[in-house]
């Protein structure tokens, strides 16, 4: 899983085996790490919240994680449907966020991204 943050916007980019998982088991949790300790950790994830009716993201204890409702989750696992997106308020400040299937790359080999998804502009 990608992530991009860029000012008040987030954005995550799957493979299409990320996608089977997270419409399977619900989650999906990526780390990086700039030391051994757990505070030095940073954590992003993604969850299906099947009783919400929008998109949420907090930030709490070192992590960003993406809250999406079962319904947008189980279309959006199921179907051809690119992503979704909205603009969140997080208290007074709004974050938009943005949820796609990573795509290959139009400029490199596609044997490089084996697991993207075909590029709709490939020829």
């Amino acid at each position: 899983m990608k992530l991009r943050i860029k000012e008040n916007t987030v954005r995550l980019r799957l493979t299409r085996t990320e996608v089977a998982h997270f419409g399977k088991e619900g989650m999906i949790k990526e780390s990086i790490c700039f030391g051994a300790e757990p505070a030095h950790h940073f954590n992003y994830e993604i969850r299906i919240e099947e009783n919400a009716s929008t998109l949420d993201i907090t930030y709490q204890d070192q992590t960003i994680c993406v809250s999406v409702p079962g319904t947008i989750a189980e279309r959006w696992v199921k179907t051809d449907e690119v992503g979704f997106e909205q603009e969140v308020d997080t208290g007074g400040v709004q974050i938009h966020v943005l949820v796609e299937k990573d795509f290959q790359c139009l400029h490199r080999d596609n044997a490089e991204e084996p697991d993207n998804y075909s590029h709709p502009m490939a020829e």
